[in-house]
């Protein structure tokens, strides 16, 4: 019988009980897949993040909902590597560049030590790719909203990746964003036609005059749920407005994605876009975190 430790981290926040948790377990490369299975169903968080060694990199995870593994989690990524600088595991990690092996590819990431407040992790994305997406009456139904609700014309629906496929949909103003009303059933069926794995539900209205969007996001793997903060969809939302110039280059430096207020777990994920001539050179998502609950767990 292996005995693991276990934390439960609390991502894209500095306080308590905020942001998005994931659970994290450390040491588990003696555990086979059916294990690492019944763990993540029996800590019962969305999400559940596995820590190994890595021939690659200087870390490998894996990621697990409570009924299947996913190919990768922003937010319990974060969570890792929060916990692993906490603890020390990676040495000298502050300021240096690093690497973390997940089953899509291998990340670079570094930490940024900021004096006052709580560091910050920044994880280097994907590229972008981008298309642009026509079905808005079916989008629109799938979300519960009109058509008209949509801010479509301005700022077209748009499938956006940078490492995890997301259907974009901006909306016209923060009071719609808390009014949706997901049709499960077709949003699974939408998701599925345009191959995307999350929907990011937009409004350049906010709550804090520090942000640059509101967003809503909806996972799909394998049930559709809400996400309280959502990494890889945040850096395809970054990515999308800064190749269409929808803000200034100095907030390209800085893009802040408020989420998960109508969870009651508000968070704030930082997007950070290089773009070079018309070029999307780099996308890094950034956050900080904050540990809540640390124990063991009895593995059979």
């Amino acid at each position: 019988m292996a005995e693991l430790e276990v934390l439960k981290v609390d991502t894209f926040t500095d306080e308590l009980f905020s942001g998005n948790p994931a659970a994290v377990v450390f040491d588990a490369d003696g555990l086979d897949d059916v294990q690492m299975q019944r763990v993540a169903m029996e800590v019962g968080l969305r999400s559940t993040v596995f820590v190994l060694k890595s021939k690659k990199a200087d870390i490998r995870l894996r990621f697990f909902m409570p009924a299947c593994e996913m190919p990768v989690c922003g937010h319990a990524t974060l969570g890792a590597l929060w916990s692993l600088v906490e603890r020390g595991t990676l040495g000298g990690v502050l300021g240096g560049r690093h690497r973390v092996e997940t089953p899509v590819g291998v990340f670079p990431f570094w930490v940024e030590e900021r004096p006052e407040v709580a560091n910050r992790i920044w994880i280097t994305q994907k590229k972008p790719l981008f298309a642009r997406v026509e079905d808005l009456k079916e989008v629109a139904s799938a979300l519960g909203i009109g058509v008209d609700s949509m801010f479509h014309e301005e700022f077209p629906l748009c499938r956006a990746s940078t490492g995890l496929p997301t259907l974009l949909v901006p909306v016209r103003s923060l009071g719609l964003v808390g009014r949706l009303d997901p049709r499960p059933k077709e949003l699974a069926e939408l998701a599925q036609e345009l191959e995307v794995d999350a929907v990011s539900v937009y409004s350049w209205e906010v709550l804090d005059h520090e942000s640059t969007l509101h967003s809503r996001c909806y996972g799909l793997m394998p049930e559709v749920y809400e996400d309280p903060a959502s990494a890889m969809p945040a850096g395809a939302l970054g990515a999308y407005i800064a190749e269409n110039d929808f803000v200034g280059r100095d907030v390209m430096d800085g893009i802040v994605v408020e989420q998960g207020h109508w969870m009651g777990r508000e968070s704030r994920i930082i997007v950070r876009i290089e773009k070079r001539g018309p070029s999307i050179r780099k996308v890094e998502v950034g956050g900080s975190a904050v540990i809540s609950m640390r124990g063991r767990m009895s593995v059979p």
